[in-house]
């Protein structure tokens, strides 16, 4: 398991669903900084082993799936369940614009080439072809696991945002989500709830609650 910050202390037993999936935000980013020359290797079975420089890289790209998280829950309001609605339907799919962007496209394509070098050394154009044929689904599969990533943390996020009484207009406020550990199994998240920021809004929406209380006619 490559653990983020020493200071966590998660186990492995609730962690999502790894190496290629780690293999394609690594590679997206090094495709962004126009180093594609220079791409380290993330070999099944060795998550846990990656250098803290590529597993923060790692980290900070898969965060901005949290923040999609975020997002959704504030543009929703209190209704979040409008969102998974949409979601359902295929009305609403804010997953496809953070997968389908161009940079993703090539690092899903690198990525395949690379399982066929490795599995079944193909190369060149044979590879390539067969990485054209192969994208598709395996852009479903990422499209399935970002999927998971969000719903689970959205629900956790409307959980425990509900307990501090944090209204989700207001989420991006008080949290930073990120990454904290990834092993072979799936990953871990966590809130990062900035709570001197959470209080200043319970204090806010303790006025708010007193104020409707003073003015309303059933109070007399």
């Amino acid at each position: 398991m490559y653990v983020r910050d020493k200071n966590f202390d998660g186990d492995e037993s609730d962690f999502f669903t790894m190496a290629e999936y780690c293999q394609v935000f690594l590679t997206a980013h090094f495709i962004k900084e126009d180093k594609e020359d220079h791409i380290p290797l993330i070999e099944r079975g060795r998550v846990g082993r990656m250098s803290k420089e590529i597993g923060d890289i790692v980290c900070k790209e898969m965060d901005e799936i949290f923040n999609i998280a975020v997002r959704e829950l504030e543009k929703f309001g209190d209704a979040p369940e409008q969102f998974f609605k949409k979601m359902e339907s295929s009305e609403y799919d804010p997953i496809s614009d953070f997968i389908d962007t161009a940079e993703m496209r090539n690092a899903l394509g690198n990525v395949i080439m690379r399982r066929l070098r490795i599995t079944a050394g193909i190369r060149g154009d044979e590879a390539f072809d067969e990485a054209k044929r192969r994208i598709g689904e395996v852009r479903d599969s990422l499209h399935t696991f970002v999927s998971a990533l969000i719903m689970h943390a959205m629900e956790r996020l409307v959980k425990n945002s509900g307990k501090r009484g944090i209204p989700l207009s207001q989420l991006s406020t008080v949290v930073k989500p990120k990454i904290e550990a990834i092993g072979e199994g799936g990953l871990h998240f966590s809130s990062n709830f900035d709570m001197s920021k959470v209080e200043k809004i319970q204090e806010t929406e303790k006025k708010k609650e007193k104020e409707k209380v003073r003015y309303d006619p059933a109070w007399g």
